[in-house]
């Protein structure tokens, strides 16, 4: 049995970008050195991922004092064998270069939406490289049960409904998780 040669996000990166027939980008992540595609995401995970930008955007317009931005898909080269797109991420402003093509390290905060195509595997692989890398929290939303669990270094916790989701990199953030999921 041959043994797999993984990938470092240095020679991912280095990839040429392919497109689908529509010319639309093919998205894929590196994960654990493995590549691993990616569907397109639905319609009803877009507009959650972008509710979601768009509560912390608010948010952070009401406290500009704080040193982060919210951004949707950045790509991010969380470690040596790691490169994800999460689909929202509190960074740091001014940090980085902005004319960089990708984010180096764990955002802040990393939020991924979870798709029919993503794997347990392939989300408990990139919570724990997203803290390792150096993220403070990563929030996987759950579409179809609508709740939130959200990772520390120290724990993890789930959130239904009217459960308040908070942050202490985000101080006087809080939104119940229903309103995640309130996309009329």
């Amino acid at each position: 049995m041959a043994a797999t040669t993984l990938l470092t996000s240095d020679r991912f990166l280095a990839l040429p970008e392919e497109f689908d027939q529509f010319g639309s980008r093919i998205k894929d992540e590196l994960i654990g050195g493995e590549i691993v595609r990616t569907a397109l995401p639905s319609y009803f995970h877009d507009r959650i991922k972008n509710r979601i930008n768009r509560l912390l955007i608010l948010y952070l317009h009401g406290n500009s004092h704080l040193p982060f931005d919210a951004v949707v898909e950045i790509g991010a080269q969380v470690s040596d064998y790691d490169t994800f797109v999460p689909d929202v991420a509190i960074v740091k402003t001014g940090e980085q270069s902005l004319s960089s093509r990708i984010y180096r390290g764990a955002p802040e905060i990393a939020i991924e939406v979870v798709s029919p195509s993503d794997t347990a595997k392939h989300l408990e692989r990139k919570v724990d490289a997203y803290l390792q890398g150096g993220a403070k929290s990563v929030w996987i939303v759950f579409p179809e049960a609508r709740s939130v669990t959200v990772h520390t270094r120290e724990s993890a916790h789930k959130l239904k409904g009217d459960q308040t989701i908070t942050d202490p990199l985000l101080p006087g953030f809080s939104s119940p998780v229903a309103a995640f999921f309130e996309l009329t």
